[in-house]
């Protein structure tokens, strides 16, 4: 029963004063509204903070975290999974939008006490077009998923805003965001996550907008941030091959 699935929505950020109206209006227009939004704001300058908190005077589902230091995105994210009410996580990014049916079909998949982790697709320029070969939720295997997490454009993916983890499982497997990266942490995360548990499953459907803006750390990423994206994803190639 999707009576017993309470999902709690990290959501980072930093400076997103032009964007974070429009995703915290999409998560308050679900339809599955057995939900908390908690908005983890990381030192932004502008005016994130000021549009977030209007939420949260309006509707007791939302919170808002303000940060007086800028910690970066994987902190934020930690703070978030200690800050969770909810048995059911996911995150969504400041800057993007999800469908009606996001949380809805996240809350069918967990609802089944087997399921370790629900994904769901998405749209990211010319990524998730055309690619559309099933509806519902299908049952996807450890090795399906373990071998996306590296490969470029997968639906299913390393991403954490697709994704449905459960509260329990990240407690007990102390499965946390490495603090020392600002690139390809949640494709670590992501792995640290899958290799621990089995059971998973897939809905194709394109339900999460992943919003392409200028200034992002993935469009304006240094050298040594690179070297350390390259790093992380050989090491989730080692993690893979002993499965």
């Amino acid at each position: 029963m999707t009576d017993d699935v309470l999902i709690t929505v990290v959501v980072p950020t930093h400076n997103l004063a032009d964007y974070i109206g429009k995703t915290l209006d999409a998560l308050a227009n679900q339809k599955y509204q057995q939900f908390e939004v908690l908005v983890v704001d990381d030192a932004s300058t502008d005016e994130t903070v000021t549009v977030a908190k209007r939420y949260e005077k309006l509707d007791s589902r939302f919170r808002v975290i303000a940060l007086k230091d800028h910690v970066g995105v994987s902190k934020a994210r930690n703070m978030g999974i200690d800050e969770t009410k909810g048995n059911v996580l996911t995150f969504v990014d400041g800057d993007d939008i999800v469908d009606p049916e996001f949380l809805q079909v996240m809350a069918v998949g967990m609802s089944d006490p087997k399921i370790d982790m629900v994904t769901v697709g998405y749209r990211w320029g010319f990524r998730g077009a055309g690619q559309l070969e099933h509806e519902g939720l299908i049952e996807v295997s450890k090795r399906e998923v373990c071998d996306s997490i590296n490969t470029r454009g997968n639906l299913i993916g390393g991403y954490v805003w697709n994704k449905a983890f459960r509260v329990s499982i990240l407690r007990d497997k102390q499965i946390r965001f490495d603090e020392t990266l600002d690139l390809a942490e949640d494709l670590l995360f992501t792995a640290d996550y899958v290799y621990a548990t089995n059971n998973f499953l897939f809905d194709a459907q394109p339900l999460y907008d992943k919003i392409s803006r200028p200034g992002s750390t993935i469009h304006s990423a240094s050298f040594k941030q690179r070297e350390r994206e390259h790093e992380v994803r050989r090491h989730i190639d080692e993690m893979g091959a002993k499965i």
